[in-house]
């Protein structure tokens, strides 16, 4: 008898520790395994959904300092009052958006913001450069053995633009929010790494961390997610990245057991992305 209630109250307490798990995913200093079965055909047909929306109301404009060009997309909140400031979504593409067209960076990052409850529920304005080179390179840290991220001046040209951008918007200045996938990840973690002063959260997807401005960091909430079986950008950085903020940061991870690069954006993600980064402030 005692022995049973020994497996129940064990078998209780693992039940009680998944579900406190799933309901707090984004709890700071948290690592949450995830293993999604197969993306349900409801997942893949949203999905495909966001890749398809027509992207006009971004509309198309670039950064010239003289000397170097980003072009960009930006889009402005559906109803504005002028007497209200709206928060700001700067979303860095990967590697294969590369390029002058700026029509290849407009991806589910930044297309998501269009979808109607998205546009109805989270009044902002959002920003899609587009780099014409790779916005960071990697290189091995031999220290941690991992593979850190580097950006350039490309990148340095947006951040001062937002400066002015701030200015000339009703751009709320607590409420700037940075997000990216793959590059895009790796981007996003150098430039809260360049201007922590700027930001006010970042999720990191898929990319590549910067380590060498950390101690900056410890009051910026960070989400990163990867999938253990990422073999374009192999998580260990990411990994590295957060063992060594959890106890003093305010970063949280999502590792997908079960995916890889590019099947790692999901239906469910993408509905919590917005809810999370808008209950930030700096």
């Amino acid at each position: 008898m005692l022995r049973k209630f020994i497996r129940f109250l064990s078998f209780s307490i693992l039940i009680v520790s998944v579900v406190s798990c799933a309901g707090h995913p984004t709890q700071f200093g948290t690592r949450t395994e995830i293993t999604d079965q197969k993306d349900s055909l409801k997942s893949l047909s949203r999905i495909k959904e966001i890749k398809n929306l027509d992207f006009s109301d971004f509309k198309a404009g670039k950064f010239d300092d003289g000397k170097i060009v980003v072009n960009y997309r930006f889009l402005k909140p559906k109803n504005i009052n002028p007497a209200k400031k709206y928060p700001l979504i700067l979303v860095f593409h990967g590697s294969g958006a590369v390029g002058k067209d700026n029509t290849s960076q407009m991806g589910v990052l930044s297309k998501m913001w269009l979808l109607p409850e998205n546009r109805e529920k989270y009044q902002a304005y959002v920003l899609s450069p587009q780099f014409p080179v790779r916005s960071s390179n990697y290189h091995l840290d031999e220290s941690r053995n991992v593979k850190v991220s580097e950006s350039n001046e490309y990148l340095d040209l947006v951040l001062e633009s937002i400066d002015s951008l701030i200015v000339k918007e009703n751009i709320d200045r607590d409420r700037i929010y940075v997000m990216g996938f793959s590059m895009g990840g790796a981007t996003t973690m150098n430039a809260i790494s360049k201007r922590p002063d700027l930001f006010a959260a970042a999720v990191n997807i898929s990319g590549i961390s910067q380590f060498n401005k950390i101690s900056e960091l410890l009051t910026m909430p960070i989400w990163i997610v990867h999938g253990s079986l990422d073999t374009d950008n192999f998580p260990q950085s990411n990994f590295r990245f957060f063992d060594e903020m959890k106890y003093k940061g305010q970063v949280f991870l999502w590792e997908y057991k079960n995916k890889y690069h590019n099947n790692i954006l999901s239906e469910k993600l993408l509905e919590k992305i917005p809810k999370w980064l808008m209950r930030q402030h700096r």
